[in-house]
């Protein structure tokens, strides 16, 4: 490899290598048994055509781009290890020449990650937040256990209540036209669930079984059905039923029950625990939140926009992923919430430019404190991500490619430097 660095500015880089004749005929050869077989020459077969025929009757250079795209990746990556560069941008390539006998020339531009002048770090002074838990907390999860475990009665001798469950027949119209959509027959709907268009629910309280009426709302002005956005529609209704949710006691039988507790005082000091566990890694977060924020707001960077963009990128696809995960295309999604990619990627963007700056940041502390991780550490994280799987340790870690190792290796210095910062700050009572 003989690779030149050709001038820099700021994150800014071009640079060049050159690639043998060996190398190049190694990438010709690859290009003509890939387009061998589609090739037709009166005389021939198809892909028994010799490739100097092939040269002689469409050009020397007819191979040149599929020989290019092929060796050109191997190379370039070995070009910017040997020039370390920490490229963040796809490479904008120009070939300078391309000779069967010298081979071939690249020139290439990329963006590199900027740098990082560190301020203080260590030190930071931040508040410290509470994360005690109150009697009242513990009741209200009593009280969620408690509803979930609820079981329902029929009500017959009372007239609709928020909370209820009813059961309703209802056909929707628009200046007295009835709408695709809008007509069902027993239709369960909790009151109080907002599951229905604002003010639906609330209308249908105070009426009884057996009771017809007409319920008056307006459909949002971003609506997935949009010949229906921001228009008055009236809904004929008929109510069929109503059930209501009988809580069960509260007292040993209940806890008995519901967890793996005799007592309700025994099972109380375990929801008492599991709340100050979550309230206390809830602090911590917000904690290390301010603190990151007060380090990389003492730090001098200038972050290329490419940078930003692809993390805009990786939280699209990471947001469509679990889209998908649930079934649904990103189409209907937008559908349904009324609004588009160009939307979603907006409101990534702050999220994205906190992240990199902070990554950045804890990357070159991590350098400048010559963090290290231990090879048993390494290689245990790496065993957590074949436990669930039941991948034994050795096949891990021969599945496990360097890159992937090296990526990890990066994460677990990031984290460190972050504990660093955390194990030097100083904690202050809240005001």
């Amino acid at each position: 490899m003989n690779a030149t660095l050709i001038s820099q500015e700021k994150t800014e880089v071009k640079f060049s290598f050159e690639v043998s004749a060996e190398v190049l005929e190694a990438g010709l050869a690859f290009a003509y048994n890939k387009n061998k077989n589609k090739i037709s020459v009166p005389g021939f077969r198809k892909g028994k055509v010799p490739r100097k025929l092939i040269e002689a009757q469409y050009g020397e250079n007819f191979f040149y781009e599929d020989a290019i795209n092929h060796i050109f990746p191997e190379e370039y990556v070995g070009a910017i290890k040997e020039l370390n560069l920490d490229v963040v941008s796809a490479p904008q390539l120009d070939v300078e020449y391309i000779d069967k006998a010298k081979g071939v020339k690249f020139v290439v531009d990329v963006t590199v990650k900027p740098e990082v002048t560190l301020g203080q770090y260590k030190g930071l002074t931040v508040e410290k937040v509470e994360a005690e838990v109150t009697e009242e907390e513990v009741q209200e999860e009593l009280k969620k256990v408690q509803k979930q475990n609820a079981r329902m009665i029929e009500v017959t001798d009372r007239a609709a209540q928020m909370g209820d469950m009813v059961k309703i027949s209802y056909e929707g119209s628009v200046d007295g036209v009835p709408f695709e959509g809008g007509k069902a027959d027993n239709q369960d709907l909790e009151l109080g669930s907002h599951q229905f268009i604002e003010g639906f629910e609330e209308q249908v309280v105070g009426h009884s079984i057996g009771e017809k009426f007409d319920i008056n709302v307006t459909f949002p002005e971003v609506y997935h059905a949009s010949e229906l956005a921001g228009k008055p529609a009236v809904f004929a209704i008929e109510l069929k039923g109503i059930t209501a949710k009988e809580l069960p006691e509260l007292n040993d039988a209940f806890a008995e029950d519901v967890s793996e507790f005799s007592t309700l005082n025994e099972y109380k000091a375990d929801i008492l625990a599991k709340l100050a566990k979550g309230k206390t890694e809830k602090a911590k977060q917000l904690q290390g939140d301010k603190l990151l924020d007060a380090a990389v707001a003492n730090c001098t960077m200038e972050v290329p926009q490419v940078m930003y963009d692809n993390k805009v990128d990786s939280m699209m696809k990471d947001f469509e992923e679990n889209i998908m995960r649930q079934g649904l295309s990103m189409d209907i999604y937008y559908q349904y919430m009324g609004t588009s990619a160009e939307a979603l990627r907006e409101t990534f963007k702050e999220t994205s430019v906190k992240s990199v700056d902070a990554r950045l940041m804890l990357e070159q502390i991590a350098k400048e404190e010559n963090l290290k991780i231990a090879q048993e550490d390494l290689e245990a994280e790496i065993c957590k991500y074949g436990e669930s799987y039941g991948i034994d340790k050795k096949t891990m870690l021969e599945m496990f490619r360097e890159e992937d190792k090296a990526a990890l290796e990066q994460d677990m210095l990031v984290r460190a430097a972050m504990k660093l910062i955390e194990d030097t700050a100083i904690l202050t009572e809240a005001k």
